[in-house]
């Protein structure tokens, strides 16, 4: 028979136990608890550090407790300390946090970087295809706040922070949690502990000129590690009576890692958090500090290494954490936190847009697609603001999630790109050697939903494009526009008139089109234009040529599909283009050293004047079996009809090279750009890229064409080429490097091994 024991005597019990309990923690810990709740359950408080990759051996820390059971009554944390702290208060175990640090591509998280596909097909030429890119005011050009604008990790934390997104009181997560930050304005430190969880662990970790700082209402918010990197002041305000630690920053160094400049603005630039975590570190029980010198905090692809060092520096306090808990558990059991880890739809009563001044609430709402009282789970909602970044509308936009007078209200953050744009890069190869790639970009300038682009490859062989379009309709689906492009190509020995030699193609193409996008990743042109086109020799001719010149009226029909996850060494998608063209020649010019002639379809002359047609597809697809390895496989057609001879060009086609250096050039590997003049050919292709190393990787080769040539007429010839080479993606841009050979069954007038070298972004 058991006897129940009055209030007042379980009060009395409760005191004993906490006595005891506390006298036994005070043999086990070194330093003072500070008894806060006499009388109840002392609780755990758990403090994170920032330090970037190294933060993450905050995770074996957590993987050591949860062996000795237990669990955190309160978390602090800061930067990287702030994103696994946050994320393991709201219910993520420390597998499923070191699960989700693995999979996450870091380089991209880093970059600002979304797949290519998701991006709008008129926007991909510029798409990460240059070295610099910034705003153009009226006033002045504008530099950006931080090489980082956190599309990528907003995005992420967003994701990852989805169940508890309308909890905006953080002391009510499943374990209350709280982060710093620094005010960049006033320098002072910033306790995060409202808001919208994801907004407040981007800005704990917000480093100054590498991310751009957030603004939180009226603060201006970067990485809080600059005045205090380890919050046991802050956990102890929280309640917290024994608190554990886990410092994964940065130390003192000593005099001989002071040796450049960059070690002593490091040192001077964390010397107030340096000497604040002195302080703090003595408020801690047990503090846990991994052996990390040996690593940096940009080291993310060594995750595994990390959270080793961290769970083997924690493993000592795994008896005395599972005797702790014990103790703890015979005062009171842990109340268990609430489980929301699974929360997977939200309904929003109301929708706001903030920050759009050139583009409407009706456009936005049209690509977001989610409607006030719908469910929304959080891949729809990731999937369409991808959607609605992809439309190269925003520098940055992202969600908020807020409760406001018990409705749960989407707030979608808009930072609108400004209307001009310059992008700069670096270009060499061995067909347009060096130059200097620079583009401009305006929108809405002369009208609402119009786009002006100038793209030009400034040096010897330049390339000019200028594009103004118009789109119909509010979507940028339906326009027209109107296009100017000249180039500037060596075309390798030519055979004109009995002359064999290099000679120079300048042309000139003006004209107009009709545009239409289908989704993100199609686009359809009929265009009609005005070539001129012209051939100067790089030599002395026996009939003293100086200049060769062909004026057409081309009528042109293009389809294009661009599905590549990145343009260059991409992993996954299509590329394909299928066009067709008819033209006709309006006259020719022909300029010796005294004589001048112009012919016309009525002036009689051995010309051809009749209209002549091209049709060209090309297919390339490319899949990857495993991470390391990409493969694939294209092909070529083409077919012209009534082309008479190189003089008059009649649309011919170059062939050669290992990426296309013109309109009319089609790769080969094996063979020099444009060293084979074509006029009907079809052909396939394979590649297989093996990622050795992060950022480096090795190519092999190989393609098969068959082809008629500008001579003899109607014979055709066969031709196979295969190469190895290196590429690696540079600060600069794509690297490739390697040789190849082209196997050809006649004499030609270049060796049959060739070597291959280019960098930087292409035009």
């Amino acid at each position: 028979m058991s006897t129940r024991l009055s209030p007042g005597s379980r009060y009395f019990k409760r005191v004993i136990l906490t006595a005891i309990l506390s006298i036994s923690i005070l043999i086990l810990t070194p330093n003072k608890i500070l008894a806060q709740n006499s009388g109840l359950r002392p609780r755990i408080g758990l403090v994170l550090s920032g330090g970037g990759a190294c933060g993450l051996a905050h995770i074996g820390l957590l993987k050591v407790m949860e062996e000795a059971g237990l669990r955190p009554d309160f978390i602090t944390g800061v930067s990287m300390g702030s994103i696994i702290g946050g994320l393991y208060s709201i219910g993520y175990s420390s597998d499923s946090l070191e699960k989700i640090v693995k999979i996450i591509n870091w380089d991209n998280l880093f970059s600002n970087k979304i797949p290519e596909n998701k991006i709008i097909f008129s926007e991909k030429r510029h798409y990460l295809n240059s070295i610099i890119s910034f705003p153009v005011t009226f006033k002045r050009v504008v530099l950006p706040s931080g090489l980082i604008n956190g599309q990528q990790i907003e995005m992420t934390l967003g994701y990852y922070a989805w169940p508890a997104a309308d909890i905006n009181d953080f002391s009510n997560l499943p374990i209350p949690f709280m982060c710093l930050a620094m005010d960049l304005v006033k320098c002072q430190r910033v306790e995060l502990k409202h808001g919208y969880l994801a907004d407040a662990m981007r800005a704990s970790m917000a480093v100054p000129s590498v991310m751009t700082p957030v603004k939180l209402d009226s603060l201006w918010l970067i990485d809080g590690g600059f005045l205090r990197n380890f919050a046991a002041s802050e956990v102890h305000e929280m309640g917290a009576d024994i608190v554990i630690g886990s410092y994964a920053g940065g130390k003192f160094a000593k005099e001989d890692k002071l040796q450049t400049a960059p070690d002593i603005l490091k040192q001077l630039g964390f010397y107030a958090s340096l000497i604040d975590y002195k302080e703090e570190k003595k408020l801690v029980n047990y503090l846990i500090e991994p052996p990390l010198d040996e690593f940096i905090g940009t080291e993310f692809d060594r995750a595994d290494t990390i959270i080793q060092r961290g769970y083997m520096a924690a493993v000592p306090f795994r008896e005395i954490f599972r005797k702790l808990a014990d103790s703890l558990n015979k005062i009171a059991p842990q109340k268990m936190p609430e489980n929301i880890i699974n929360k997977k739809y939200y309904t929003f009563d109301k929708i706001e847009i903030n920050g759009n001044k050139i583009h409407s609430d009706n456009q936005i709402f049209k690509v977001l697609d989610i409607n006030p009282g719908e469910q929304v789970d959080k891949n729809l909602l990731k999937e369409n603001m991808e959607l609605l970044y992809g439309k190269v509308w925003f520098e940055k936009v992202n969600y908020s999630i807020i409760k406001r007078n018990d409705s749960l209200i989407l707030v979608i953050n808009c930072v609108e790109k400004p209307r001009a744009i310059i992008y700069g890069s670096v270009h060499y190869d061995e067909a347009l050697q060096s130059g200097a790639i620079i583009g401009l970009t305006v929108n809405n300038l002369l009208s609402d939903r119009s786009v002006i682009d100038l793209n030009s490859s400034i040096g010897q062989y330049y390339r000019l494009q200028f594009d103004y379009s118009q789109f119909a309709d509010r979507y940028n689906k339906f326009g027209f526009s109107a296009n100017i492009y000249a180039d500037n190509t060596l075309l390798p020995m030519v055979l004109v008139r009995g002359d064999q030699g290099n000679f120079i193609s300048r042309n000139l193409y003006t004209g107009i089109s009709l545009v239409k996008r289908f989704g993100l990743n199609h686009m359809m042109n009929i265009s009609s234009r005005y070539d001129v086109m012209n051939l100067f020799p790089d030599f002395i001719t026996s009939e003293h040529i100086n200049k060769l010149g062909y004026n057409y009226l081309t009528f042109d029909f293009d389809y294009n599909i661009n599905t590549l996850d990145n343009k260059h060494f991409p992993n996954d998608g299509i590329i394909f283009n299928i066009s067709a063209s008819t033209s006709k020649l309006l006259s020719a010019t022909s300029n010796y050293d005294s004589t001048n002639m112009t012919f016309r379809e009525t002036s009689g002359s051995s010309l051809t004047f009749k209209r002549f047609y091209t049709f060209n597809a090309s297919y390339r697809q490319y899949f990857s079996p495993s991470k390391k390895i990409t493969f694939s496989m294209g092909g070529e057609a083409l077919f012209i009809t009534n082309s008479d001879s190189i003089s008059s060009q009649n649309n011919f086609y170059l062939l050669g090279g290992i990426v296309s250096v013109s309109k009319r050039s089609i790769p080969m590997v094996g063979f020099h750009a444009n060293e084979i003049y074509v006029k009907k050919l079809a052909g396939v292709s394979g590649e297989m890229d093996f990622e050795l190393f992060p950022s480096f990787h090795l190519n092999l080769m190989a393609n098969l064409f068959a082809l008629q040539e500008k001579e003899p007429e109607e014979t055709y010839t066969f031709l196979a080429g295969y190469g190895i080479g290196a590429g690696y993606m540079s600060v600069v841009g794509p690297l490739r490097i390697g040789i190849m050979q082209g196997l050809n069954n006649k004499n030609s007038y270049f060796k049959q091994i060739k070597g291959f070298i280019s960098l930087g972004y292409n035009f």
